[in-house]
């Protein structure tokens, strides 16, 4: 099983090749170029040095968020095309997800916590046992002190870039950050092949901000003209 996974979520973006389980080669991305700019030239960079092309890649994947709407979308259509092109299957795997499964930790909770920007971030609560991720807390997009405070009083190892930035949260003895790199293309890869996969599309926590504009304009046609 040969798979091709990318993943766009964030400025951290990364190409990921694995054959039979094993990581055959990735490509870490950290700048601010844009990933539309930067995505296809990494995948043919990648497949360059390995010994199968894009036709002989089994499976497609793709991050499907919560993270950069318009980098998700990046990824998401590229891994798309491909599969459509080599007709091959496609999935998408949460970046909360990844995060949480990339700590390697088990038999405990670990909490993602992604920057979500706008002073907010995408938190979520997991398990993993027995080769299984399994979630203990939907994600949510949240106040970061709101989200903390709603956390149980028990043991947690706290991930991503969100518990970095507001580590000053992670106040609680039972507490721990978990320090890693953030680039998520081998998780992906790996979380591909488990029943934590989803479909090949974007998982939006937080609405859009074209969403947002529609209901103020709407918001705005519904109320009744006033004069002053």
């Amino acid at each position: 099983m040969r798979i091709l996974a990318v993943d766009t979520s964030s400025a951290r973006g990364s190409v990921c090749a694995a054959e039979n389980g094993e990581v055959a080669g990735e490509i870490r991305l950290a700048s601010s170029v844009q990933h539309s700019e930067r995505l296809f030239a990494a995948i043919e960079f990648l497949l360059n040095y390995l010994p199968f092309d894009l036709a002989d890649v089994d499976l497609f994947v793709a991050a499907r968020g919560p993270g950069s709407f318009t980098g998700l979308r990046v990824g998401l259509a590229a891994m798309n095309g491909f599969a459509a092109a080599c007709q091959r299957p496609a999935a998408g795997v949460s970046t909360l997800e990844a995060l949480a499964w990339k700590t390697g930790l088990e038999n405990c909770t670990i909490a993602s916590v992604i920057d979500a920007g706008r002073g907010e971030i995408y938190g979520a609560l997991y398990r993993r046992t027995e080769g299984l991720l399994v979630e203990m807390r939907r994600p949510q997009a949240l106040r970061p002190a709101e989200w903390f405070a709603s956390l149980p009083e028990e043991p947690l190892y706290f991930c991503g870039d969100g518990a970095v930035r507001y580590r000053e949260y992670i106040d609680r003895p039972a507490w721990s950050l978990y320090r890693m790199d953030l680039f998520l293309g081998g998780a992906i890869a790996e979380l591909a092949l488990t029943p934590n996969s989803g479909p090949l599309e974007p998982l939006y926590v937080r609405r859009t901000d074209a969403e947002i504009a529609r209901e103020k304009q709407h918001e705005g046609l519904a109320s009744p003209n006033t004069k002053s």
